[in-house]
């Protein structure tokens, strides 16, 4: 599994600390630079780390004074529930709700997981979570149903109907570029189509694929807006959007044939490895004849041949962020609606990399 980015590893370390009582309240934390040392870190990197702890109200921060440890508001306990079917193919389930539940139990509520959505009802849905007594669910809207932005925009709102904030992960309730009225924590995924863009366009490749398949999400329609705005800024090169099965074949000769792309950009890491294999199988040679790069950074990214370039998802950033997005809204019930989005990184790796000339 990839290692945390420094400045959410520093989180953990700070918050597994205050939770073990090295630190009680109103001790002061040590400073930017000290942490700096200890961590062997830049002071902006303590200074972010430090943030995601004030955000969760364990620190307060005082200019000129230092960081110091909140004395606990008065317990309230309560249930918040998470529905993660749009998140289930992916590998981002797990770590994002392994961190809303550690920042929702350390402001004392418990986090339920939901079963399958997507053969029940929207007011089954609503109804369960009223008798299991949530106050609130993080909700990641389906991907595979027949109608799934109805039947998204139904299950928002019923748990609405029913007295339950809710807060969107990863992606919107319709189609791009609806925007819903409900709170959003999400990777920006329109810079991150751009910023992979921009690297694969530096390794001197100008003839883009970008690669979905059907049924493609809303969040594809973002990265490949993504990729088309560094495209336009770096002619002559172009993208054409290609929607198929990867795996097939027969697909991906007609890709090379029409499209001659000396470089893919795909919709995710899934199906770039698919991608992948099936252009080595036509005998195409990856990166010699053409690029690939995916999305998510799942956990083969790395253990492909060659290695997969990608861009990584903040997990542990986006499970500390939805689950105090989640208490704002229940104490703030009237605040307007919150699109919070947050960068992934870049992974460069073998299956970008320039072709060395003999």
């Amino acid at each position: 599994m990839a290692a945390l980015p420094k400045h959410a590893a520093i989180f953990q370390r700070l918050h597994q600390a205050i939770q073990r009582g090295l630190y009680r309240p109103g001790d002061r934390l040590p400073s930017e630079v000290a942490l700096g040392r200890r961590f062997r870190a830049s002071r902006p990197t303590v200074a972010h780390a430090l943030r995601e702890l004030q955000r969760l109200n364990l620190v307060e921060r005082h200019a000129g004074a230092g960081s110091f440890v909140r004395a606990p508001e008065p317990a309230r306990t309560g249930v918040l529930g998470l529905i993660a079917d749009g998140l289930q193919a992916t590998e981002i389930a797990g770590p994002i709700s392994v961190e809303i539940a550690r920042a929702a139990r350390a402001a004392g509520w418990d986090l339920l997981m939901g079963g399958p959505v997507a053969d029940r009802s929207p007011e089954d849905i609503a109804r369960e979570w009223q008798q299991r007594g949530a106050a609130g669910v993080f909700f990641a809207p389906i991907e595979h149903h027949p109608v799934r932005a109805a039947f998204n925009r139904a299950v928002a709102e019923r748990l609405e109907h029913a007295g339950l904030a809710v807060v969107l992960l990863d992606r919107d309730l319709g189609e791009f570029p609806e925007r819903s009225r409900h709170d959003l924590v999400a990777i920006d995924d329109f810079f991150a189509g751009y910023e992979l863009a921009v690297h694969v366009l530096s390794r001197g490749r100008s003839r883009l694929g970008f690669v979905a398949r059907p049924e493609y999400p809303a969040t594809t329609d973002l990265r490949l807006d993504g990729v088309r705005a560094a495209v336009v800024r770096a002619p002559p090169a172009r993208v054409d959007f290609c929607v198929g099965p990867p795996h097939d074949a027969a697909f991906v000769q007609r890709l090379l044939r029409r499209h001659r792309c000396d470089a893919f950009v795909c919709a995710n890491d899934f199906t770039a490895t698919q991608l992948m294999q099936t252009l080595q199988a036509l005998g195409v040679r990856i990166p010699d004849d053409a690029l690939i790069a995916g999305f998510d950074d799942v956990r083969y990214a790395k253990l492909l041949s060659p290695p997969l370039t990608t861009m990584r998802q903040p997990c542990a950033e986006l499970g500390v962020t939805a689950a105090a997005t989640m208490l704002s809204r229940l104490k703030h019930p009237r605040a307007p609606a919150r699109r919070i989005l947050l960068r992934a990184q870049l992974v460069a790796r073998a299956s970008t990399a320039v072709a060395k000339r003999v």
